[in-house]
């Protein structure tokens, strides 16, 4: 049987719509009457936004690239990427679920990785330095709470990752300063007990000879003994933010020979402080020397840190750099021991030469010296350590503190009722129209004709036919005239 074409005539469509007209106003009121059911049920969700800057560094690696737009862009954006992970990692964002979530029954929070998805957003903006970070919550406090702890707990977890080892070295040197001031009052105890007990005013001169070098000695072997031991801790704390897996300062020629250049300088200062003091020219020139030497061994770390890694990775070249320096500062202190140890073995020979009571006396005077240079040098690197760590930059400045919403931004009321009456609409009409055009049923003669191919001999007008022509009758002869141009 040949395929009958189908015409579709937009009147049709539009009589059909009319005749189903209750239903369309029945859906559309269905849909509409759900969407306020919808508002009414569903909470409000409010939203604080905070904008942070991520300040490029400079300094340790950065290399030509960095200069050209191109790269400059490149190493923000990764930048950025870096500390959006860290605001988003558990130590930043759990503290902030059990401070502003409430538990379940069970006493669990909700789960990191679900809050994380629903409640937080970072946004960098394109060719900027910007950062949004975007918190949700069911009330307008709960939101900027929850952004302000966030920021904080970020700010916070930076500074601890980039001040860790500044951290570990005061740390170490409180203690020692704690210990050092009760060895200081000891000594200075025993000592005026010695000079009550043996009525010594004052010693005589190859005494106070003697008590000066091995003060001095006593005086440098403290020094470098703190210097060894603080090197100790600032290289345990980098190698393990490290995981111990990078190159190590004798693994470079260059960093060895400088190292071994300062420690040749250390070893004649020592010796030239056996004869002169501190203002001699000699001194001050070597002085000189190894402060060069020092200044040329920080740059060439500086400069293998950034080969060692990604120059925009500035966090890893300055532990790596550090992790180097604090290796080159071990070995200075060993050998500087080392050359102590053999001047003041030299000196032993002279406190042979004193009475018992005069070596018991200078052994008293010296312990009080030593205990006393000691306590006023790790007193002064105390202060040194702890302007060190506050002046660490972790390069996040916040730009926009986390606002209080004044409104929620779900659910939009308007847009959800235009919505729902736009699908009721659209739907229900859609629906009375596929459902007429897929009804098969036999409508007109022109039909008995088409599907059942026999002759149509009369047919019987309907009411609604009759009443439509007795309507046309009553018409006047405009209205006659636009009822026929519309009909074609």
């Amino acid at each position: 049987m040949d395929e009958q074409e189908i015409t579709i005539d937009l009147r049709d469509l539009w009589n059909v719509l009319q005749k189903n007209i209750r239903t369309i106003k029945k859906v559309t009121c269905g849909f509409v009457a759900a969407a306020v059911v919808y508002l009414i049920v569903v909470p409000p969700t409010y939203e604080s936004v905070a904008l942070l800057r991520v300040k490029q560094p400079k300094g340790i690696g950065s290399s030509i690239l960095e200069s050209m737009p191109m790269g400059n862009a490149m190493a923000t954006k990764q930048l950025m990427s870096t500390y959006a992970e860290i605001l988003k990692s558990r130590s930043v964002v759990v503290p902030v679920i059990e401070a502003t979530e409430e538990a379940n029954d069970d006493g669990k929070y909700p789960r990191y990785e679900d809050y994380l998805q629903s409640r937080v957003t970072t946004n960098p903006f394109k060719d900027t330095e910007i950062m949004q970070v975007t918190v949700n919550a069911k009330t307008a406090e709960g939101a900027q709470k929850a952004n302000q702890l966030l920021v904080d707990g970020f700010l916070s977890r930076l500074t601890e990752l980039v001040r860790g080892e500044q951290k570990t070295t005061r740390l170490f040197i409180e203690e020692r300063v704690k210990s050092s001031k009760q060895e200081l009052n000891d000594a200075e105890s025993k000592l005026t007990q010695f000079k009550k007990d043996n009525k010594v005013l004052s010693p005589d001169n190859q005494v106070k000879m003697t008590a000066d070098k091995l003060t001095m000695v006593d005086k440098l072997r403290a020094e470098n003994q703190v210097a060894l031991e603080a090197a100790k801790a600032r290289n345990l704390s980098v190698s393990r933010q490290l995981q111990d897996n990078t190159a190590s300062v004798a693994d470079n020629n260059v960093i060895t020979a400088l190292q071994k250049q300062l420690a040749t300088l250390e070893t004649q200062r020592i010796n030239y402080l056996d004869k002169y003091t501190e203002k001699h020219p000699k001194v001050q020139e070597v002085n000189k020397e190894i402060a060069g030497i020092r200044q040329s061994l920080n740059t060439e770390i500086a400069r293998i840190a950034s080969l060692e890694t990604s120059s925009t990775n500035m966090v890893h070249q300055g532990l790596l750099a550090d992790k180097f320096k604090s290796e080159a500062e071990m070995k200075v202190a060993q050998s500087n021991l080392n050359t102590i140890s053999e001047l003041e073995s030299k000196y032993k020979e002279d406190v042979q030469k004193l009475s018992d009571t005069e070596q018991q006396y200078l052994s008293l005077l010296r312990d009080s010296k030593v205990a006393q240079e000691i306590y006023v040098m790790l007193a002064k690197r105390l202060e040194e350590a702890k302007v060190a760590e506050v002046a660490v930059s972790t390069e996040v400045q916040v730009v926009d503190a986390p606002t209080l919403p004044e409104k929620p931004v779900k659910p939009k009321k308007a847009m959800t009722l235009v919505m729902a009456f736009l699908l009721g609409l659209f739907g229900s009409s859609g629906y009375v129209i596929a459902r007429e055009l897929m009804n098969r049923t036999i409508k007109t003669s022109e039909d008995v004709s088409t599907y059942l191919g026999l002759p149509v001999l009369g047919q019987v007008p309907s009411g609604e036919s009759l009443s439509e022509a007795q309507e046309t009758e009553n018409l006047s002869i405009w209205q006659k005239i636009w009822r026929a141009v519309w009909k074609k």
